[in-house]
């Protein structure tokens, strides 16, 4: 998990950490099933879960020399493509 996606992971509560574990597992047997983005977020893929009636995205990035995912972040919907854009550039 990149800095940026733990700082926000560490100010959630305990049951939505368990959920980003649990679908963070998921993601990772079928990293590239899920959408690539574009423009100039291109290399970055979003994976998307609801948790009590909220949109969650987990951006994540797979590293294929070394067969890892980073997760760079994860967050509700609201505002998240703009903090994901922020974080990158």
């Amino acid at each position: 998990m990149a800095p940026s996606a733990h700082r926000r992971y560490k100010k959630f509560d305990a049951l939505l950490k368990r959920r980003v574990r649990e679908e963070v597992r998921k993601l990772a047997k079928e990293p590239y099933h899920y959408r690539e983005l574009k423009g100039p977020l291109k290399g970055v893929r979003s994976y998307h879960f609801e948790h009590e009636g909220k949109q969650y995205r987990v951006a994540y990035q797979i590293l294929e020399d070394t067969n890892q995912i980073v997760i760079v972040l994860v967050k509700s919907r609201e505002s998240f493509y703009k903090a994901l854009w922020r974080i990158l550039r």
